[in-house]
């Protein structure tokens, strides 16, 4: 099995300490479930930060708003930017409309599309309140 860092992701051994960054691996472990998934969004592997965005937005986590607007807007991953675009719609946050609506015009279709969804989603969450 392979483990990462939950700091910088560098791939350590049954280490307590990162011999990388110097996190203090134990400590770590006393994070909130959220904090964990933020940490995941930039995980090396793949996968793990798509289903780290996934989560975040079935959470309706209002603190993973600004991270997930800053990687929709950087990444070059488009399944990952397309899975950051959804959360942000379900969280159903405003911050993240002025990013939404540029993405609704550009990018790859799948992108578009996602951003699309998105907006519609928290224009639906803004009439209900």
């Amino acid at each position: 099995m392979t483990h990462f860092c939950p700091s910088c992701w560098s791939e350590i051994g049954a280490e307590c300490l990162c011999l990388v960054c110097g996190t203090d691996i134990e400590e770590m472990s006393t994070a909130t479930y959220t904090e964990k998934l933020l940490q995941a969004l930039y995980h090396p592997e793949p996968t793990v930060p798509v289903r780290a965005a996934t989560i975040l937005g079935q959470l309706g986590s209002t603190s993973a708003v600004e991270p997930l607007i800053q990687l929709a807007a950087l990444t070059p991953d488009l399944y990952l930017q397309e899975a950051a675009i959804r959360a942000l719609g379900q969280i159903g946050d405003a911050r993240a409309l002025p990013l939404l609506n540029k993405l609704r015009r550009e990018g790859a279709v799948r992108v578009r599309i996602a951003a699309n969804e998105a907006v519609g989603a928290l224009s639906r969450e803004t009439n209900r309140k």
